[in-house]
């Protein structure tokens, strides 16, 4: 029986000591594997904060560029409304110059119907037969003055009649130019908006892209997130294999000793029976022995005993000295332990600090000279300036350089000023010739400089329409590349009507 049970408990013990290594192998090769999803999961989610990093500029760039688009739509409207006018005052100067026409048409009419009169009638005879019948000389001189009255008057009213459809024809003129100048600006600004719309669909099309990227980024992540779950409950599971193996391991362990504790008890038993037995026969010898040496030893035996109680008490003595040294060393170590636990108690108060001015350094303190705004001035209300600088001599010959170029034409796009050059590119090469810095957009350019009113506008001052920009002269006109028709219709002139169509602002440049 013995023996069966040893056999069983080095089986058991042998089959733990087998699990285990396995177990623990195991163990290490999916912690290994959890380490590598969790690094993949790392780089999926910096993947994808990358990703909506990128998206949000993206989102602030077509925000951006909508307002843009905005803009330009609200000054494509404005000028179909200029337009239209030009069109309305057009259509009324031709009925005008009709008017004119036929007025001037009938006057010359009139005037051939009495000079044929005077044809028919004898001409220059009876001129002369007027006078010589005349019964005085002041009669005759009333006849000449009144024939020659009706000559001037015939001739006065042609001449109005002809001056006056010279008037209609040149307002004429000058709405269809205006109106050219409009259509000009309204396709540029056509331009504009189709290359911004073209922007927005480019930056929509990559928004949606990123949409995509960072689902597939999120999806890559939450499969990680389960592998690693997964890897976690199998740990789990190892870990509670082990714990089960240890509890056997143990149990078997206490088993086998409980086992061995019984089997050398039975032995420690018959071993004390034997041993009984020959003390028994050996004390009935000696005890004759001792009664014979009894009385020999009880005197040395009381001299041992005071001895020995000697010997102990020295040897208290010693160990009470010895401990003393101890329980002082003791002493020392709490009170030391002491600053210690004050040292513990003050860090989290420390770290707190530590974390309030993490807090105030991480906030971004706003500098009011970086990334400031312009207000932007109202386009609708006119305002008036107080005390407004201007520099005369600078203003003319801003005027004077911008007339030098006058005849060459109009490029969208373009950058020469004898070549080709647009509205704003006109301006901007015109006042860099003297130092002064504009934007190359003619909605841009309506925030440089200071607004003026227009009973404050002097020459060089610069005049800013929807979607078109001059110069003006301080005489009323305006110096502007105007459109892409052939000087004088367009290119590179001079218009004598500043106010042919409303205007945004007006902004003072050289001060």
């Amino acid at each position: 029986m013995k023996k069966r049970l040893i056999c069983l408990s080095l089986i058991f013990a042998m089959t733990a000591t087998q699990i285990v290594p396995v177990a623990a192998a195991r163990k290490d090769e999916v912690q290994a594997q959890k380490s590598a999803t969790q690094s993949k999961l790392s780089d999926a989610q910096a993947r994808v904060n990358e990703l909506q990093s990128q998206k949000s500029a993206l989102m602030s760039q077509i925000s951006s560029t909508q307002q843009e688009l905005v803009g330009v739509m609200t000054q494509v409207n404005m000028l179909n409304e200029s337009i239209q006018e030009k069109e309305a005052d057009i259509q009324a100067t031709q009925k005008k110059l009709e008017e004119a026409q036929a007025e001037r048409d009938k006057q010359y009419e009139d005037m051939k119907k009495r000079i044929q009169y005077l044809y028919e009638n004898g001409g220059s005879t009876s001129w002369a037969q007027a006078l010589l019948e005349s019964s005085s000389i002041a009669d005759m001189l009333s006849k000449m003055e009144t024939s020659q009255k009706v000559y001037d008057y015939d001739r006065e009213a042609l001449q109005k009649l002809k001056d006056a459809v010279q008037d209609v024809e040149d307002l004429e003129e000058q709405l269809e130019t205006e109106k050219a100048e409009l259509e000009g600006s309204k396709q540029e600004q056509e331009g504009i908006q189709q290359s911004l719309e073209s922007q927005m669909s480019s930056l929509k099309a990559s928004a949606s892209d990123y949409d995509t990227q960072i689902a597939s980024a999120q999806a890559q992540a939450q499969q990680y997130q389960q592998l690693i779950e997964q890897q976690n409950a199998e740990l789990q599971q190892i870990q509670e294999e082990e714990e089960a193996a240890a509890k056997a391991a143990a149990a078997q362990a206490s088993a086998k000793k409980t086992d061995t504790q019984k089997t050398s008890g039975t032995e420690d038993k018959q071993a004390a029976q034997t041993a009984g037995t020959q003390e028994k026969t050996e004390s009935t010898k000696e005890n004759t022995q001792q009664e014979t040496a009894s009385d020999a030893t009880e005197s040395s035996s009381k001299n041992e005993n005071t001895a020995s109680k000697e010997n102990a008490a020295i040897e208290e003595t010693q160990t009470d000295t010895v401990s003393q040294p101890e329980a002082e060393d003791t002493t020392e170590e709490a009170t030391a332990s002491q600053p210690e636990k004050e040292d513990t108690t003050t860090q989290p108060e420390m770290e707190e600090e530590d974390q309030s001015s993490q807090v105030e350094e991480s906030t971004p303190v706003q500098d009011s000279s970086v990334q400031e705004t312009p207000s932007q001035p109202s386009v609708s209300e006119e305002e008036t300036t107080e005390d407004v600088s201007y520099n005369s001599s600078v203003g003319e010959a801003i005027v004077a350089y911008a007339r030098q170029f006058i005849g060459n034409p109009y490029v969208y796009g373009g950058n020469s000023l004898t070549n080709g050059i647009d509205c704003s590119g006109f301006t901007q090469q015109i006042y860099a010739h003297f130092g002064y810095s504009l934007p190359r957009t003619s909605d841009q350019q309506a925030y440089v400089g200071t607004e003026v009113s227009w009973s404050e506008a002097k020459a060089g001052d610069l005049i800013v329409y929807p979607g078109h920009v001059a110069i003006l002269t301080g005489d009323g006109g305006i110096v502007h590349a105007s459109n892409s028709a052939p000087y004088p219709k367009g290119g590179i002139k001079y218009t004598s009507n500043a106010l042919y169509t409303s205007y945004i602002t007006i902004r003072r440049i050289a001060q």
